[in-house]
């Protein structure tokens, strides 16, 4: 008997998924301990385990198909979804992967603040279902050798960590009125990323290993020839293989504190060893380090250079800027100044608060949509925003005129109805914009950070499961 669309779905959702989690959770578990005591040849026979095994394909497939943000975007295939009965076919497809050979990418451009355009490569479903499973693979690799710096981009990771790391590096009793924040960024770090050291530095089997330099080689359809640098910015796998490439830049201003300098009696804290200052912090490609007074911020840089060099990339100028800490900096969308009390505060930069308002202002102004379906797009935006700066200081920020915008817009739209309707619109008007713009809770500085050794794959899931 055929089988059916419905027979399809039921056996679908009937697939064991919280079992293959399981399964392939203890292999990565084992993956990262191998990994952590430098036992290469088991973490190639157990990647090479999860690779073929039934488990991670099918969640591989459903984490591409039905999970992911992406989802909906088409690789040069144009397919951009899949039902059930295609899903069990991708799935036959990529059983065998001896042969394979990623198809060339689909080249979008997004428009930055700055006017400029981000190029993505967009791959079909077939190859971002296999760059996920290979991101299981390398995943608790780097994990368990991951700076304390890095937080960009890593499961169990969010750029509260950072906002959280920074103000324990400009605590109180840390604030130097000498003390320089230095700013910075890479040049088109995914598009320049040189292939041959980053495959350097991944730890793959080498069959698994072709697969990548294929999927790094695979060029786009408009080029029609392979690329020599870069990584697929768009892939699944793109943050990770810039993580891997960029390992160790965070930590060039580390040094060792001298135990001396703490061992007090008078204290609670006798440090007996020396420890390690994290200097830097790293989200991705943007980075910052605390430089103290004496130092020399362009020696900093030269070490970055020759780091960078050594992989194809180099620093951008334009976003390099050595500041006081007393003058303020701007990171990751929050702006951080010192108070006149030595206190640090945080609160959303003015370019990152424009932007909320402009995307405001035009989703009230399209007319294909009524009244009701407007403030809902409203509220979605400003909740969204609201909730990433949940642990600021908005008292410096002024949220009440794009409040007050938004009511007169409403307004002006409900004049042409007669009295009646208006008087019952006014009522649910006036309701639905108080529920958007009020009622929110803050918490400066409140959130509880990850601790900068713990990771997902250390299977303590004790401390996981008091995180936030």
């Amino acid at each position: 008997m055929q089988p059916t669309s419905k027979s399809y779905v039921e056996d679908w959702e009937s697939l064991p998924w919280k079992k293959f989690q399981k399964d392939i959770f203890r292999l990565q578990h084992r993956i990262y301990k191998a990994q952590q005591i430098k036992n290469y040849k088991l973490v190639s026979r157990l990647q090479r385990l999860l690779f073929n095994s039934r488990a991670a394909k099918f969640l591989a497939i459903r984490q591409i198909t039905q999970l992911h943000t992406g989802k909906v975007t088409a690789g040069i295939d144009g397919i951009n979804k899949l039902n059930e009965k295609e899903r069990f076919e991708l799935f036959e497809r990529i059983k065998s992967l001896k042969k394979f050979k990623h198809q060339p990418l689909k080249r979008v451009f997004i428009p930055k603040s700055n006017g400029e355009k981000r190029p993505l490569g967009i791959p079909t479903i077939r190859d971002k279902a296999i760059q996920c499973l290979i991101k299981y693979l390398l995943e608790p690799v780097y994990e368990a050798y991951a700076s304390k710096g890095s937080r960009g981009f890593r499961p169990g990771r969010s750029t509260w960590d950072v906002q959280k790391n920074i103000f324990s590096n400009l605590s109180s009793h840390n604030i130097n009125p000498k003390k320089c924040i230095l700013e910075l960024d890479v040049k088109k770090c995914f598009d320049k990323i040189d292939h041959d050291k980053l495959l350097s530095l991944i730890h793959l089997p080498l069959t698994i290993k072709r697969i990548i330099r294929s999927a790094l080689r695979a060029g786009v359809l408009s080029k029609r020839f392979p690329t020599s640098e870069g990584t697929p910015q768009g892939g699944i796998i793109s943050p990770l293989l810039c993580n891997i490439a960029l390992h160790g830049i965070e930590d060039i201003l580390n040094i060792n504190t001298p135990a001396s300098r703490f061992c007090n009696t008078h204290s609670r804290y006798i440090v007996k060893k020396a420890d390690i200052i994290q200097r830097g912090i790293r989200y991705a490609d943007d980075m910052i380090f605390f430089i103290d007074g004496y130092e020399d911020a362009n020696e900093l840089l030269k070490k970055m250079d020759d780091f960078l060099l050594e992989r194809g990339l180099r620093v951008k100028e334009a976003k390099t800027h050595l500041v006081k800490l007393s003058s303020g900096f701007d990171f990751l969308g929050w702006r951080f100044e010192i108070k006149a009390n030595n206190v640090l505060t945080c609160f959303p930069t003015k370019k990152n608060r424009r932007l909320m308002i402009d995307k405001i202002k035009t989703a009230m102004r399209d007319a294909r949509f009524t009244l009701e379906e407007r403030l809902k797009k409203v509220k979605v935006i400003y909740r969204g925003w609201r909730n990433y700066h949940q642990y600021c200081d908005l008292s410096k920020v002024n949220v009440w005129s794009i409040n007050d915008w938004t009511y007169k817009y409403a307004k002006k739209l409900n004049a042409k109805l007669n009295r009646k309707d208006r008087a019952l619109t006014k009522i649910k008007r006036i309701k639905t914009i108080q529920d958007i713009f009020t009622g929110h809770k803050l918490s400066p500085f409140g959130y509880a950070a990850v601790k900068s050794d713990k990771s997902l794959s250390d299977n303590d899931w004790i401390y996981w499961s008091k995180c936030k």
